[in-house]
């Protein structure tokens, strides 16, 4: 999946469900909107809702080996755009001690949904009911949807080693499928690279280089051709390292090539 069409999922995960909409959340051009939207419909990871709208189609990545119990926190903490139903909203149509009165007649977006614990990827700890958080893999990230009467419970443990652990995994340049670690707290966003938090990322991407071996530098994109600078300053980054064995990690976050000599300067001055 090319940048362009990262964005673009990027912008409908931020709920950005119109072409309109993702154009003025992205900046990019109708034509590189359209493109993107009509590639990702052909490999059936997005659809048409109505009214204009789209919806990333959710692929379950295991079995479902759980039920859901009384557990209904997917219907408080997550958008239903057919129902017209906003986030961290409870449901109209939750039955008491749990369950649906639509069923059968649910929309496509229930129909399609299926959580991290549902389909056995995280331990009872993770039961949503009991931790007020609801992970489940999109496209290209985990997100953890954090029920707002319990806003920081991804901060406490074992929670946050775990999202720590995965987001590694996604990371892992040899992982089957690469992933972003996301948790959404109400309007509030964060990215995690191991044990680092990156608050507020932006739709273009983030750039980053370990400090340890689970917290990294990092530096958020606010464009495409940024987002390519900066991994560009990072392939350079490594270089560096492999070559003399240390780098500098700069903290400015708008590098323009050559970054070599700029990243020796710097390594001498700190290294000593």
């Amino acid at each position: 999946m090319d940048q362009v069409t990262l964005v673009v999922v990027r912008a409908v995960e931020s709920g950005a469900t119109t072409t309109k909409a993702i154009i003025d959340a992205t900046g990019l051009s109708r034509l590189k909107v359209d493109r993107a939207l009509n590639a990702l419909e052909k490999q059936k990871l997005l659809f048409r809702q109505g009214q204009g709208s789209w919806a990333l189609g959710i692929p379950a990545s295991a079995p479902t080996v759980r039920e859901c119990g009384t557990c209904t926190l997917c219907c408080k903490v997550l958008e239903v755009t057919d129902l017209g139903k906003p986030v961290n909203t409870v449901c109209s149509h939750i039955m008491t001690g749990g369950g649906c009165n639509i069923y059968h007649e649910r929309p496509r977006q229930c129909r399609g949904f299926s959580c991290a614990w549902l389909q056995g990827h995280l331990d009872d700890d993770w039961f949503p009911e009991a931790s007020g958080m609801v992970p489940h893999f999109s496209l290209d990230a985990l997100n953890v949807q954090v029920d707002l009467d319990y806003r920081d419970r991804w901060r406490e443990e074992p929670y946050f080693s775990k999202l720590a652990e995965l987001s590694l995994n996604g990371l892992r340049v040899t992982a089957k499928r690469a992933y972003a670690t996301l948790v959404i707290v109400g309007n509030e966003k964060y990215l995690m690279l191991g044990r680092t938090i990156v608050p507020d990322p932006t739709l273009y991407g983030t750039a980053f280089a370990p400090i340890t071996h689970d917290t990294f530098r990092y530096w958020k994109a606010r464009s495409l051709e940024h987002l390519a600078r900066l991994n560009d300053r990072v392939i350079e980054i490594q270089r560096i390292q492999q070559e003399f064995g240390y780098c500098a990690l700069p903290e400015d976050d708008d590098p323009q090539p050559p970054y070599r000599p700029a990243l020796l300067e710097l390594s001498k001055t700190m290294h000593g």
